[in-house]
């Protein structure tokens, strides 16, 4: 028997379906009416709901999908959601993902470099630090960036230069004759003979010469004759006017006296050296004819002489006259000479940009001879409690130098520093950096990339220079240590 058939049976369905439509809206109402949810609670069940940004595969972390889905192995990929992020969302939202050893090959998600080391988060909120940069500390770790504290600390270091044996000149002489005649006899005949003080070096036959004899002659008979009549004074004072001309034309008092007691006129008249050193010039030769303007010879004293050493212009504020200096020299192995500095020259080399300081040394065996070169080392000053940092911390451009300092946990800023003198190993600060900082001695070429980036990347997003100011320009090209 079919429903249709029989309208009483589908009349009593009807009516029971009504009646549980009506009881199920009541019990609902009143359910509502007793049981409350506050927008806390609500707001909770809200949050619960987990969102799955991507599915990352189980074996390579690099390979994502943004559907659900089995790698070759069978294994379902992993679900990554938004609130294992929740970190992520405390420090920032993630723009991107940089390589460690190249800023700019970046990936929009985790991955690792050819070397296995994690890319590095960079975070949107980032700008907000004004300058600072954040790594991860294992980052930091693998990169190797070592520091260093800066402290105050005696500023000196020796400076070893090159040194060039000269003459001294104050043991040069020159010698030009008074009168003009004919080279008889050359004693020392070659540049570079020894000559003591006195020798005999030449005889020249000077008519002038011989016309003053004979005066000498006439007047010291004069006196003779009149030594007893009103003229004798005169005689006298004649005599000794001759005799002085004798001397002006280089006559020695020997010979004068030997004049005199001969009464012979002698046809030469003899040079002799003034002091003891060699021959440095000569210009005379046997039968030649010599005048006044024509220098015959020149003698140099080798047993002082000068070593000239040649000073960079950023050394000089270590240096000054009476500094301890010691000298070596390689073709005398294992000997030493100790001496101070004489003279600092006040002008600068004009072909080797440096600056000129003089020695003095003692050189009886004629050890050291001009022209040659010898190792000096300067036992300069020390400046004291001087602020100093390591050559290789700083970074410098043609406008100015820069130092990343490292501050905890990860984060670094560069500081624009002014310097002063340097040295072989350190640098003298004298603004930008404080005592017991931190500064970065390694890898600081990545972290100014980095810092770089940042500013670069905060300018295009439109930041607020004033709020987010790097400590220093961005454009960093150009560095060197």
């Amino acid at each position: 028997m079919s429903i249709k058939k029989n309208p009483l049976l589908l009349g009593v369905a009807g009516a029971g379906i009504a009646i549980g439509i009506a009881a199920g809206w009541l019990l609902n109402a009143r359910f509502q009416s007793n049981v409350t949810i506050s927008p806390m609670q609500t707001v909770t069940l809200s949050t619960t709901e987990k969102k799955v940004l991507f599915y990352r595969n189980p074996m390579d972390a690099s390979i994502t999908s943004p559907v659900p889905q089995k790698d070759n192995m069978g294994m379902d990929y992993i679900a990554v959601y938004e609130d294992e992020n929740s970190k992520t969302e405390s420090e920032g939202r993630i723009l991107f993902y940089r390589n460690p050893m190249d800023p700019n090959i970046t990936s929009p998600m985790p991955q690792k470099d050819n070397m296995g080391m994690d890319y590095i988060p960079v975070y949107a909120d980032k700008k907000a630090a004004a300058g600072v940069l954040e790594i991860d500390p294992r980052v930091v770790q693998n990169l190797g960036v070592r520091t260093t504290v800066v402290q105050r600390q005696s500023f000196a270091t020796p400076i070893d230069v090159i040194g060039t044996v000269a003459v001294d000149e104050r043991g040069i002489s020159f010698f030009n004759p008074k009168i003009s005649g004919w080279v008889e006899r050359v004693y020392v005949k070659a540049l570079g003979d020894s000559v003591q003080r006195g020798q005999l070096l030449a005889e020249i036959y000077a008519p002038e010469l011989v016309n003053a004899q004979e005066e000498f002659l006439v007047a010291m008979n004069g006196v003779k004759r009149f030594s007893d009549s009103p003229l004798s004074k005169d005689s006298q004072s004649l005599l000794d006017t001759v005799r002085e001309r004798l001397r002006l034309l280089d006559m020695s008092n020997a010979d004068i006296e030997a004049l005199e007691r001969s009464g012979k006129v002698r046809r030469t008249v003899k040079l002799y050296a003034s002091h003891h050193g060699i021959i440095t010039e000569l210009n005379m030769r046997e039968g030649g004819y010599v005048t006044p303007d024509i220098r015959l010879y020149s003698l140099a004293d080798l047993s002082r002489i000068w070593v000239i050493m040649e000073i960079y212009a950023n050394q000089t504020d270590f240096v000054k006259r009476g500094d301890l200096v010691i000298l070596h020299a390689t073709h005398v192995p294992g000997r030493e000479w100790r001496g101070h500095i004489d003279y600092l020259y006040p002008t600068l080399n004009p072909q080797s940009r440096t600056v000129q300081a003089r020695l003095v040394f003692d050189n009886p065996d004629n050890v050291l001879r001009p022209g040659m070169f010898v190792n000096a080392s300067i036992q300069s000053s020390p400046r004291m409690q001087t602020l100093a940092i390591p050559r290789e911390a700083l970074l410098r451009t043609g406008m100015q130098n820069v130092v990343i300092v490292a501050l905890s946990e990860g984060r670094f800023k560069p500081v624009k520093v002014r310097i002063g003198t340097e040295t072989s190993k350190f640098i003298e600060i004298l603004e930008g950096l404080d005592v017991n900082q931190r500064v970065v001695l390694s890898g600081q070429f990545l972290l100014d990339a980095e810092a770089s980036f940042t500013g670069g990347l905060h300018r295009l997003e439109g930041g607020n220079n004033d709020t987010a100011a790097d400590p220093v320009p961005n454009n960093h090209t150009g560095h060197r240590q």
